[in-house]
């Protein structure tokens, strides 16, 4: 394996777990837009929502540079360098890292979201109010979808290297 394709599987996995990671973001972001929205009465109002749409802005950059333009960033930060030999002796190849890296991505997102669905779930069950008025249920939608995200990404991993494969093989 060449030293780039090396960094270019470590940026991918670092560029798709910073992503996933993010996705408690989202909620956070919908919720600030829509309380924005609700109170007219917040002075504060664009610099919210710049900073709101900046952010989420930085995280769709960081996944297309991570994911997408690897081999840009390896340039540019010139990972190369420094390597007395052009290749690293290991027998596996690329995909198959990409793959186990996507299934451990997806494991821990499983695990991590799942306990806290089940206790927001308990609590919805304790409050015996509907669905729609609970005041966690964008919560309990989020960790239920990030839960659901995990899962799939575990169980198709193989579908997500080959569409990450095909789309760097378009770029390069």
């Amino acid at each position: 394996m060449k030293v780039k394709t090396f960094w270019s599987i470590v940026l991918k996995i670092l560029g798709i777990y910073i992503v996933l990671e993010s996705i408690s973001i989202f909620p956070q972001f919908f919720s600030s837009v829509y309380y924005i929205f609700q109170n007219d009465s917040s002075n504060d109002t664009i610099e919210i929502l710049f900073f709101s749409f900046m952010i989420l802005g930085l995280y769709i950059f960081i996944l297309w540079l991570f994911v997408y333009q690897t081999s840009w960033l390896i340039d540019k930060l010139k990972l190369e360098k420094g390597f007395k030999e052009e290749q690293i002796n290991l027998n596996i190849k690329g995909s198959t890292i990409l793959n186990i890296a996507i299934i451990i991505i997806g494991g821990l997102m499983l695990v991590e979201s799942l306990p806290i669905f089940c206790k927001s779930m308990f609590q919805f069950f304790q409050q015996k109010s509907l669905f729609k008025d609970y005041r966690d249920t964008g919560w309990i939608i989020a960790y239920f979808l990030k839960a659901i995200i995990g899962y799939l990404l575990m169980t198709n991993s193989k579908y997500f290297v080959s569409k990450i494969q095909k789309q760097n093989s378009k770029t390069i």
